[in-house]
Order: C-alpha cells, then sequence, then structure tokens
C-alpha cells in the first residue's frame, strides 16, 4: 500500500490532499492512512494554509561523479534522461547512463522501495528530494528594496529570482512571480530542465520547502531529546549576504514570513498539536486527529 500512495503523491506532483488520499485508498478511513505515512523516510505531513497534505520524499540521489565505479549509493543515471527520457548528448557520447533499469539502478530502488515507479514519477520524487537538481530561490532577492532586492549579483545571479511568498500562496507584490521570466528561466534551463516540467516548478518549490521545514522540526525535537538546544541545520543557499550573524537560521527560504505561515487554527503548536483541534475551530477535524499533524 505504500508504493500505491506513493504513485498516486508522485501523480499529484509530489503532494496531495490528505483527504484525497482518505477517501480514494481507505474509504474514509484516516487511521489506516496514519499507520502508513508515519515511514518519515518517505512522506511528511504538513499543513500549507490550513489544509493538511502528504509530502512525498526519497534519500535517494543521483551520483554525479562520472566515471564512479559503482560503489556509491546514488542512481548512475542522466539527469536529462530523467527529466524528459531524453538526452542531447547521446550521439556525441553522454558521460552518465541512459539505463534507469542497470543493475546498479535497480538494487538501489529495490533499497529504497522504488522500483515500480515509472521515470516520470522518479522524477518528481527526485526533483523535491534532491537538493542538487534544481537551483535554490535566492535570499537576498526576496529582501531589501529595489529591483533586485539585496542581491548584488542582480540578473547574474544563480538563484532564482522569485518570489518566496508566491510558492505556498497568490501574492501580488512588486518581485518576479513567473518561473519563465527571464533570470529564472536562465537558470533552470542551464539545470537542465525541460520546457515541459516549467508548469510543475511552483508545485516542487513548495513541495521542497515543507521537506525543509520538517527536517528542520525533526532536527530540533532530537535536540530537545539529547537535552541541547537542538539542531540549527544548514544555512542554506542564502546568496552572497555578507556578515549577517544575528539573524535567525532558517535555511535556503528563510525570509520574514516563511512559505507555510499558517493561519492560527491551521498552524501546529510546537508540540504538534493542531492549534485548529485545540480550539476546536479545525475544519479538518477527524483527518488531523487521526493523522496527528505535525
Amino acid at each position: 500500500m505504500e508504493t500505491e500512495i506513493l504513485r498516486m503523491i508522485c501523480a499529484g506532483q509530489g503532494a496531495v490532499n490528505t483527504e484525497d488520499l482518505v477517501y480514494n485508498l481507505f474509504s474514509g478511513d484516516p487511521t489506516k492512512l496514519s499507520e502508513i505515512i508515519c515511514n518519515q523516510e518517505k512522506f511528511v505531513s504538513c499543513c500549507p494554509n490550513g489544509q493538511p497534505k502528504v509530502v512525498a520524499r526519497t534519500r535517494l540521489r543521483l551520483c554525479r561523479v562520472k566515471d564512479c565505479p559503482g560503489t556509491c549509493r546514488a542512481l548512475h543515471l542522466c539527469k536529462n534522461f530523467l527529466f524528459s527520457g531524453f538526452c542531447q548528448f547521446t550521439q556525441r557520447g553522454c558521460s552518465f547512463s541512459h539505463e534507469l533499469t542497470s543493475e546498479h539502478n535497480q538494487r538501489l530502488l529495490r533499497q529504497h522501495e522504488l522500483e515500480s515507479l515509472s521515470r516520470e514519477e522518479l522524477c518528481t520524487l527526485l526533483l523535491q528530494s534532491d537538493h542538487t537538481l534544481l537551483p535554490a530561490i535566492c535570499y537576498d532577492y526576496n529582501n531589501g528594496d529595489g529591483e533586485f532586492g539585496r542581491c548584488k549579483d542582480g540578473d547574474g545571479c544563480k538563484r532564482l529570482h522569485i518570489c518566496q511568498k508566491y510558492i505556498s500562496r497568490e501574492c501580488s507584490c512588486s518581485r518576479n512571480h513567473n518561473f519563465t521570466a527571464p533570470q529564472p528561466i536562465k537558470n533552470v534551463q542551464e539545470r537542465g530542465v525541460p520546457g515541459a516540467l516549467l508548469p510543475s516548478l511552483k508545485a516542487v518549490y513548495a513541495n521542497k520547502e515543507a521537506l525543509r521545514l520538517a527536517e528542520n522540526g525533526q532536527q530540533q525535537r532530537r535536540g530537545r531529546g539529547r537535552g541541547g538546544r537542538g539542531a540549527t541545520g544548514s544555512r542554506g543557499n542564502r546568496g552572497n549576504r555578507g556578515n549577517h550573524s544575528s539573524r535567525p537560521n532558517s535555511g535556503a527560504f528563510d525570509v520574514p514570513a516563511l512559505a507555510f505561515e499558517l493561519p492560527a487554527e491551521g498552524r501546529p503548536h510546537e508540540d504538534g498539536a493542531c492549534l485548529g483541534l485545540v480550539y476546536h475551530t479545525c475544519q479538518h477535524t477527524s483527518v488531523a486527529r487521526a493523522l496527528r499533524l505535525e
């Protein structure tokens, strides 16, 4: 059943409303879903904008070493082939494999229980899980005034000049809200992202942010369990900001309003409880109670 859930999520651009999973796969019984998606190696429950969702993830990555002898634990697969099923460098001799069914790749896919996924489904999963595949959103562009915010690299920046808030909600600010604008499309094309994937990038980046926040929350809970202050995690790709060590560390998408800044009734309490349940105002009560969304 894990595989069926994973395939449904990957077919839904990497995230699916929890209610849809409950009613389509479990006849409306959220407790059965809860037993499966507690596997945090594969699934993360979140509540962006008050809507409970399940986001898929994997620890599997693409190998970036051209002449790797095969001793690594990453897929030996051409990034271009993963994205589109085609590689323009094949005739000239691409340095990477185009065989998803190779012995090395199949062994790894079985280890991660992903062997039943199609190339398209695997692409969706890796785009939001493997941080080497896509450029980060520019922190500096999203802070400060002017055309480029605080970004000193301007149009030459290797990070995306996209409004951070737009990733998870509608926004009408003056920053860019279009992945096909000259600066972002140049960067994603340099990563080999084909035009067919551009419409899904907003969902991909929203899912990446959900996974980042979930990972940070798990690190903090592990830190509290050890009696420490919690793990601060990586500073992420925050641009050429200079020395601003006094700022809070929230990772690659760090802006004053996080991508998933929830209203009170959808926002989880520090101990993981939905505040909507606490105040009896949550519109997703039955699902949220069963899943204990974090």
